[in-house]
């Protein structure tokens, strides 16, 4: 529990202040309409956005997190599992330990923060996994940047570290009976 208060200060920290220039180079694609007259709205819309004059509606805007080809409940809440600064046996168990844990909870979409490049094993899991490259002293920065960024598209998500999923069952459920950050 006190790592999770201290993941979840961490995570409220990082995602006060987004960097508006990160949330639009990751900004999702609209589908563009049929209509001319929509597909100029929708271009226009995007135009104030980047320079920051329609800023309400896109910062209000739940960031989805359940992968297409995943069977999940419609509703369900992202479940942000992170996961850095682990090695890789370490994150495999615990994927797997909490993958067993997640059966009892449909309600929760599960979303993998990791610094670890293991991709075969993540696609496996059938999860969302949100990838922290580890680079060079100079990519410390780009590193923090999207930290934050990740803090903040999440920010409406139940965050749990990913050591949780070594827990025992009664643990895991405390954990996401806790509620919100």
């Amino acid at each position: 529990m006190e790592e999770t208060g201290a993941l979840r200060a961490r995570l409220n920290e990082w995602a006060r202040k987004p960097e508006w220039s990160l949330l639009i180079d990751y900004e999702l694609p609209q589908k563009p309409t049929a209509r001319w007259c929509r597909r100029i709205r929708q271009r226009g819309e995007q135009m104030l956005r980047i320079l920051r004059f329609d800023c309400s509606r896109y910062l209000n805007q739940p960031w989805q997190a359940g992968l297409k080809h995943v069977d999940h409940v419609p509703e369900a809440r992202p479940l942000l599992m992170w996961g850095e600064g682990y090695e890789r046996e370490f994150v495999r168990e615990a994927c797997e330990g909490a993958k067993r844990s997640l059966q009892a909870h449909p309600e929760f979409v599960p979303v993998l923060v990791t610094d670890v490049a293991d991709f075969v094993f993540f696609s496996r899991l059938g999860w969302l996994v949100e990838y922290l490259p580890r680079l060079s002293r100079e990519g410390d920065s780009y590193r923090d940047r999207k930290r934050r960024h990740l803090a903040w598209c999440y920010r409406h998500a139940l965050a749990i570290p990913l050591s949780a999923g070594l827990g025992s069952r009664a643990e895991w459920d405390e954990l996401l009976r806790s509620g919100g950050r």
